[in-house]
């Protein structure tokens, strides 16, 4: 029973792992399965060992997630200039297992300590067919562009909730740094899971207590007109190349976001769209992504019934593309392959420009 156990785990392992440790338990697991299941047989244990090692495994991987707590720091100077946080999601460029496995934590809770070996391969799976992450280059981006917007007096930061730097550990910094003034920006679309998560852990924080009363937060960016027109520019623009009638697929997040301020961000793009289209040459659906890609799929037909040869999928309500995004995206395309209809997915180049406006314009306008 022991070694059947063992077999478990080590597949378990070999699942979630990558590189070499990946291949070390490929092969132990190898060298078990041939001696106890292809040569001793060893099939009545099977279900009992696989139970035992399921509720052992999946537990045991969150004692390597991320410690995100806040240390006791003493200030060691005092600085004039106003800092800006950025907070975001946060993603590795590469696979990176401790990240992971504290994001997959704080967005499933408990629920976590039974999926979690799921949740990491299908993140292991995302990495491996997709390649590398580009989240903290864009992020990176945001935080160059609204430095050079702001200027002397600012000082612009990334901080994440669940990569490094860990937004705990920024706030440490802070603390010892003293900033005369703290803005913190969400890159949240709406306020969502994430951005609740991002609350909670700030007011666990108690920042009062280390002396940081003049902080403000700005809201996420679900309001903002110039976004919006980002998407609408990007979505005529797309299609005035063709020069011919096209559907327009705004795919919406029910879980991730506010569905209320998710629906009412691709309403105002809908909107804006259906302003511009005086031919009435674009059709426009609004489906909800956890309503199960098959309703996707569902809203993409009914476009082409209407003889539509090209359709557009857009993600609006996502500030920032993580690897998850450009999975959902890549598996919808797929689906979406019927025939000689064309399918393109449509990330406006000037969102980033976009987002960096957003934030200087509510930034400049606390200062005045």
């Amino acid at each position: 029973m022991l070694i059947l156990i063992t077999l478990f785990i080590t597949i378990g392992l070999s699942l979630i792992l990558k590189g070499y440790m990946e291949n070390i338990f490929i092969i132990i697991s190898a060298i078990i399965f041939y001696r106890q299941i292809i040569i001793y047989k060893e099939y009545k244990n099977l279900p009992y060992a696989f139970f035992i090692s399921f509720i052992v495994l999946n537990p045991f991987i969150f004692f390597i997630k991320e410690s995100v707590n806040i240390k006791e720091v003493q200030p060691i100077g005092e600085k004039e200039e106003t800092l800006v946080l950025l907070v975001s999601e946060g993603e590795d460029r590469n696979y990176n297992i401790r990240e992971r496995t504290t994001q997959i934590y704080y967005e499933n809770g408990y629920k976590s300590f039974i999926t979690g070996i799921s949740d990491l391969y299908k993140y292991k799976s995302y990495y491996t067919d997709l390649g590398d992450s580009d989240f903290k280059r864009k992020t990176k981006e945001i935080e160059e562009k609204l430095k050079l917007h702001l200027g002397e007096g600012y000082e612009v930061v990334n901080t994440y909730m669940y990569s490094k730097p860990y937004f705990e550990k920024s706030i440490e910094n802070i603390v010892e740094s003293r900033y005369k003034k703290i803005i913190v920006c969400p890159l949240f679309m709406t306020e969502g899971k994430d951005y609740k998560i991002f609350k909670e852990r700030y007011e666990k924080l108690t920042l009062v207590h280390h002396d940081l009363f003049n902080v403000e937060i700005l809201e996420p960016l679900y309001k903002s007109n110039n976004l919006a027109m980002v998407y609408k520019n990007e979505v005529i623009r797309k299609i005035n190349e063709i020069d011919d009638d096209a559907g327009v697929l705004l795919i919406g997040f029910e879980d991730k976001n506010n569905l209320e301020q998710d629906i009412l961000f691709r309403e105002k793009i809908k909107t804006y769209i259906e302003y511009e289209d005086k031919d009435d040459r674009i059709q426009i659906k609004m489906p909800l992504l956890e309503n199960n890609k098959d309703d996707i799929i569902k809203d993409g037909e009914e476009l082409l019934e209407y003889g539509i040869n090209t359709l557009y999928v857009v993600f609006p309500t996502c500030a920032i593309d993580s690897i998850y995004t450009r999975y959902l995206v890549d598996s919808i395309l797929k689906n979406l392959d019927m025939g000689n209809t064309k399918f393109y997915y449509i990330d406006p180049e000037k969102k980033i420009d976009s987002i960096v406006d957003e934030l200087f314009t509510r930034i400049s306008l606390m200062n005045t």
